[in-house]
This record gives C-alpha cells, structure tokens and sequence, in this order.
C-alpha cells in the first residue's frame, strides 16, 4: 500500500483512495467487513500474498518470486478490473504473474465484493515463500512492482470505467 501511495503521489488521478489495513482476514476477513461497509467503495482492491515457489508445492499452485505480482482471475475478481490489470502491465511494463482463485479467493475480496450493494473488486498477490512461518520470504522487486501497478491503475480510471465496472 505504502508503495502505491509513493507512486501515486507522483500521477493525475480522479479518485479518492483509502487505504486499509485489516484485521482477522485468516479467520473471516472481519476487517474487511467492517472497513468495506463504512466506506462504502466503488471498486475495492485486495492486496495479499500468494504462495510462493518452493520445492514441495507445485508450480501450477503457485507464482515465482521476482517475476512479479499476481494478478487474480476468479469467483471474487471483476473481469474488467483483471483485464484492466493486465493492459496497465502491459502499457508501463511492469512484470507480472497470473493467480487462479476458481473458488473463493480466501482474501478480503469475498467481503469487499458482497459488502451492502456490492463493490467490484480485484486482486494483487505478493509471491512469498514459507507463507506462515517465521522465514516468509519476499522479493522487494514484487512489493515495488504491485505498487506500482496499483498506483498505474488508479490513475487509469476514470468515470466511463466506473460506470462499466459497475454495470457488467
């Protein structure tokens, strides 16, 4: 979040953004319940960490430290913000992985997305190796780049794209 703020205190934007740091999201996203419901977003982004490569887990379940964010596609992502993800890596070059959630995601989307009338949200995963453990590893190469392309995202929008987030 931090990294996103840096970055985006340097573009044009429309947009109020909020940032929150939540609480109980392992055992029932509650912050993100509460926090979802005050505010009231049009879109809401979760930024969590996914699993990351290590030789017990198969790479099919997991993304590569360095090669950037994931950028989640499932049941609790809006198609148009996944593919708005994807156009600004593409445009500012910001490397980037695919997450698959074809559940729920298990992060504070699911309570974003069905908080009051509804939010349309996304996902950003930072790769992290050992999650749950007291050696979780990251690549700081990753924390940058997610910041990044939140911030690149956000100075995108504009209120043609709410009016399509909000009406699919």
């Amino acid at each position: 979040m931090i990294e996103c703020f840096i970055e985006l205190s340097k573009l044009k934007h429309n947009c109020d953004v909020f940032g929150v740091a939540t609480v109980q999201e392992e055992v029932g996203t509650r912050g993100a319940i509460v926090s979802t419901f005050q505010i009231e977003p049009d879109i809401g982004i979760a930024i969590d960490m996914g699993f990351g490569t290590t030789p017990e887990l198969s790479k099919d379940d997991t993304m590569e430290l360095g090669k950037g964010p994931g950028i989640g596609l499932g049941a609790n992502i809006h198609p148009r913000i996944h593919e708005r993800f994807i156009k600004v890596a593409k445009e500012y070059n910001i490397p980037y992985q695919l997450e698959l959630s074809p559940g729920m995601s298990g992060t504070d989307a699911q309570s974003m997305q069905i908080s009051q009338s509804g939010v349309a949200t996304g996902v950003l995963s930072i790769p992290l190796r050992y999650m749950h453990t007291t050696v979780e590893t990251v690549d700081m190469k990753d924390i940058k780049n997610a910041g990044k392309l939140l911030a690149y995202f956000i100075s995108s929008l504009d209120d043609d794209d709410l009016e399509g987030f909000l009406c699919f």
